[in-house]
């Protein structure tokens, strides 16, 4: 029980005899990462990124060097030598797809702790804006229930494990014109706005679970990155991290990547 805030962080987990996840010191005896599930959506792939080895999985698997030279040592190769990586994330994948797909055929539990991330729930809210032209509470809160049982069923199926899971971000910069630019749809960012709520109470309770907030992170750096007047424009660094509108670019994927280690660093798998 208790609150996260309760929970101190920086100390990998250990489960419990009952299978709890529960925390502790490092120390000699924590077991080693043995599996790294890369699960979700075209978030997560190396296809928009720039090719094989470049999608936000395959960099927190093995930085390239000579792209992103301040990750290096910075990635699981480096501190997990003997981990296997399963990338399971799929181009389009909806909530329902990682539930029925990705998840159902999860692999057996290794000796050893699991890292998962998670990207979902952004091709839902597209597919439903694309079919009606808005949104409606119940999108969003299907999206949040179907993530929360995802979610549940890979912490009891692996106890010994760290679930990344992402929030979803917004590629037009808190304007919300993704159908049509220049007329922006309020109802969208506000269900999304919902959603992304949602995604982080997932991770209340659970010091297993943890959130990369890519909606925060993202902001600025979408479709109106080059706008001044843009509440969110970035002075330091105006870059788009976006192709294909929704897509991260190679420099996006890199971003979703320090999201996810970030969250190593505070749960304490990796050092600062």
């Amino acid at each position: 029980g208790g609150s996260r805030e309760e929970w101190p962080i920086r100390r990998p987990l250990d489960k419990t005899p009952a299978g709890h996840a529960t925390l502790r010191p490092m120390d000699t005896d924590a077991s080693p990462l043995s599996l790294y599930l890369g699960l979700g959506d075209s978030i997560s792939i190396d296809d928009y990124a720039g090719g094989s080895g470049c999608g936000a999985i395959s960099l927190l698997a093995r930085n390239r060097d000579d792209r992103f030279p301040e990750f290096a040592g910075r990635d699981l190769a480096s501190h997990f030598p003997g981990v296997r990586v399963e990338a399971r994330a799929q181009d389009g994948a909806t909530t329902r797809g990682v539930l029925e797909e990705q998840i159902f055929r999860l692999p057996l539990v290794p000796e050893g702790r699991t890292l998962v991330t998670l990207t979902a729930g952004g091709n839902d809210l597209l597919m439903l804006l694309q079919m009606r032209g808005t949104l409606l509470d119940e999108d969003g809160e299907g999206v949040v229930r179907r993530l929360r049982s995802g979610v549940a069923t890979i912490r009891n199926r692996f106890p010994d494990s760290l679930v990344i899971l992402s929030t979803i971000y917004d590629p037009t910069d808190g304007v919300g014109d993704l159908l049509t630019p220049g007329q922006p749809l309020i109802r969208g960012l506000d269900v999304l706005a919902r959603v992304n709520d949602g995604i982080r109470g997932i991770a209340e309770g659970d010091p297993g679970v943890v959130v990369a907030d890519l909606h925060r992170h993202f902001l600025g750096h979408g479709s109106h990155h080059a706008e001044e007047a843009n509440p969110y424009y970035h002075p330091e660094d105006p870059t788009g991290w976006l192709v294909q509108a929704i897509e991260p670019n190679e420099r996006g994927a890199s971003e979703v990547r320090r999201c996810w280690w970030q969250c190593l660093v505070e749960a304490g798998w990796v050092p600062e």
